[in-house]
């Protein structure tokens, strides 16, 4: 199957809009009014997974049709056996990155794509090495660059304080590229 032109994402992240444009698709964005609400009980690597159904099926409830592909995510940061949300000011930011800072973390990107009434769902994790950074570097970074709607207050494009990736740099960045090129060719 020929790569589609168009998809509709399921998202406001500026991040995947780039991820998709720049992969030559003409992207059409239609905001979720979910509630990124997840049980209690969920294995962290399974919460962005279960959020991208949810907005699916909100997304798709008003779409209402799928010729086009629809394409939602969420991506989370897993460190020290805790989620990594957004933070709520710069202080968060701050105590986020340096908690982080010269460690490994994980990040999560959970993907549902659908088209001709066919959906599936799945996940990709990406390992991120941060250097040591000293605390002035750290809050260079936060008061230069927008840290508050960003997972793990940082966006690897730009944080200098990313040593090394194991596994797709674009899943990081919010959407595993390869894997949805890859799915999209087998897609039956």
């Amino acid at each position: 199957m020929q790569k589609p032109t168009k998809v509709i994402l399921g998202s406001q992240s500026p991040r995947r809009l780039e991820i998709l444009s720049d992969a030559g698709f003409e992207v059409e964005v239609v905001k979720p009014t979910v509630a990124e609400n997840f049980p209690f009980d969920l294995d962290f690597y399974k919460v962005p997974e279960y959020l991208s159904k949810l907005k699916m099926h909100d997304v798709y409830s008003y779409v209402g049709e799928d010729n086009d592909y629809i394409i939602c995510a969420d991506t989370v940061v897993i460190f020290d056996n805790k989620l990594v949300g957004k933070p709520k000011n710069k202080e968060k930011a701050f105590k986020y990155l340096k908690a982080m800072n010269g460690k490994i973390h994980d990040v999560v990107t959970g993907v549902s794509m659908r088209k001709n009434k066919k959906q599936i769902s799945f996940s990709e994790k990406s390992k991120v090495f941060f250097k040591e950074l000293s605390d002035e570097q750290i809050w260079h970074y936060i008061e230069k660059f927008e840290t508050l709607d960003k997972a793990g207050a940082y966006n690897i494009q730009e944080y200098i304080g990313v040593e090394k990736i194991d596994g797709e740099f674009y899943n990081v960045m919010g959407l595993p590229l390869k894997r949805v090129l890859q799915e999209i060719k087998g897609w039956k």
